[in-house]
C-alpha cells in the first residue's frame, strides 16, 4: 500500500483471509500511529466487549422488554456498530493467530460461516447477541455467522453488509489512523 488514502474495493461475499489482511493493514497503521496505549491482545478484547454493548444498545428496542418507550432501531447505526464489532473481531483473531503460530486461521471456514448465519438466523435476536458475546469461547465460524445473521435480521444482505464495512474500514484507514485523531 504506497498510496496515502487506500481505494480497495469492497468485497461483494463474506472472504475471511481478505478481511483478516486488510484488517492486519488497518492495525499496522495504528499501530505505527503515536498514541497512549499501545495496541494489546487484552486491549482488544476490551474494545471488542465495548463494541458488542454499543451494538447491543442501538438495538434495544428489539430485545428490551421492561420499557415501552425506546425507539425503533436505526439501521445505519446498527451496521456502523456492527462493522466495528467485525473490525475488532477481526483483529483479535489475529492477534490469536499472532499468539498461537498460525494456528487459529486454518480452522476459518467461510461455508461454515454461511452455515452458522443460517442456523443462527432462525434463533431470536437475543440469542444472536449472546453469540457474539461469546467470543471467546465460540468458534471463530459461529460468531461471524452471527455478524451475518445480524445483517440479516435488520434487512441488509451480506453484500451490503460488506459495502458499509469497507467504507467504515476506509475511513479508519484514511482518517482514523491520522495523528489527529
Amino acid at each position: 500500500m504506497a498510496s496515502e488514502n487506500v481505494k480497495e474495493e469492497a468485497l461483494k461475499e463474506f472472504n475471511i483471509e481478505e478481511l483478516l489482511k486488510r484488517q492486519a493493514m488497518l492495525d499496522k497503521k495504528f499501530d505505527e500511529k503515536k498514541t497512549i496505549n499501545a495496541r494489546t491482545a487484552k486491549g482488544i478484547q476490551v474494545a471488542l466487549i465495548t463494541e458488542i454493548g454499543e451494538l447491543i444498545q442501538e438495538l434495544k428496542s428489539e430485545w428490551n422488554y421492561w420499557k415501552n418507550s425506546t425507539e425503533k432501531f436505526n439501521k445505519s447505526k446498527v451496521l456502523e456498530e456492527l462493522s466495528d464489532v467485525l473490525h475488532f473481531y477481526l483483529s483479535y483473531i489475529n492477534a490469536r493467530d499472532e499468539e498461537t503460530r498460525g494456528r487459529t486461521v486454518p480452522f476459518l471456514d467461510e461455508a461454515l460461516v454461511e452455515y452458522n448465519r443460517e442456523v443462527l438466523s432462525v434463533k431470536s435476536l437475543e440469542d444472536i447477541l449472546i453469540t457474539l458475546s461469546d467470543f471467546r469461547i465460540l468458534n471463530e465460524n459461529k460468531v461471524l455467522g452471527g455478524i451475518l445473521a445480524i445483517s440479516e435480521y435488520v434487512g441488509v444482505t451480506e453484500e451490503g453488509f460488506l459495502q458499509v464495512h469497507h467504507e467504515k474500514w476506509l475511513k479508519n484507514m484514511n482518517e482514523r489512523t491520522k495523528e489527529s485523531y
